[in-house]
């Protein structure tokens, strides 16, 4: 069975790990690890593009409508960051989809916190409440360092990411239209350390990562004759031990489902 397969694989991992799959031709699923809620990390960009999208879907928001990058919008921080905003110039002008797609498709840290100051992180709450996610949350824009200092964290739960995937899947986020969209951008991800890892960069995978010193994380769907969703997660001093066994049980989830 995948479950003995995967279990062995994390068998000796020395840290905290959440692994859900989900075949989405048989409906079978497992949940391994020793552990399900996570320092959210760049997954909490996923959350906020589900709340932009929902104002887009009632027309409160617009795809065009426009942002002009402000100085307070830079990262006030010596850490390196990600994306590419931070790189352009101040009074740079660009709209709500230039946003949205550098938010989770270079994961650009910039993009993300003005989304969330666009939105607000109570209503992007509250949307997840909405749809019954108790454990992924979000409290504080990324690079908030007094925040930071004080320990707030944001959150997410494994098990909560893969049916958001699930639902997304189904067309139940949103909207049909709005789901397919937000697959689409998550097609995009530039980042392929482990669940796009074995495939080929034509194979289609809906997915978002993370790698932080001591987190790393990878959730989405893999395409194909038989998909299936594979949401993961750890946090360790070791995220390279961590990552190599992530690619493995990607491998494994990718035979199971289609019978290798």
């Amino acid at each position: 069975m995948i479950l003995d397969k995967i279990k062995d694989r994390i068998g000796n991992f020395e840290g905290l790990m959440g692994i859900c799959y989900m075949d989405l031709t048989t409906g079978e699923s497992c949940n391994a690890g020793n552990c399900d809620v996570f320092p959210a990390e760049g997954m909490v960009k996923l959350l906020v593009l589900i709340e932009v999208f929902r104002r887009l879907e009632e027309g409160r928001i617009h795809k065009n409508d426009t942002y002009v990058l402000k100085k307070e919008d830079y990262p006030r921080t010596t850490e390196r960051t990600v994306g590419a905003l931070e790189h352009m110039h101040e009074g740079a002008v660009l709209t709500m989809e230039d946003l949205y797609k550098l938010n989770c498709i270079v994961s650009d840290n910039m993009a993300f916190n003005i989304l969330l100051k666009l939105v607000g992180k109570d209503s992007v709450n509250k949307t997840l409440q909405e749809y019954g996610f108790r454990r992924s949350v979000i409290n504080r824009p990324i690079y908030d360092m007094e925040k930071i200092a004080q320990g707030i964290q944001n959150y997410i739960s494994v098990q909560e990411m893969e049916s958001l995937f699930l639902r997304m899947y189904k067309g139940q986020v949103i909207s049909n239209r709005a789901s397919n969209k937000i697959l689409d951008i998550l097609c995009d991800h530039q980042k392929g350390n482990i669940l796009s890892y074995y495939f080929r960069e034509t194979h289609k995978i809906a997915h978002l990562s993370s790698i932080d010193e001591q987190n790393i994380m990878d959730m989405g769907i893999v395409y194909g004759s038989h998909p299936f969703i594979l949401c993961m997660a750890a946090s360790a001093p070791n995220t390279r031990n961590a990552e190599s066994i992530m690619r493995d049980i990607t491998l494994m989830c990718y035979k199971n489902s289609n019978k290798i």
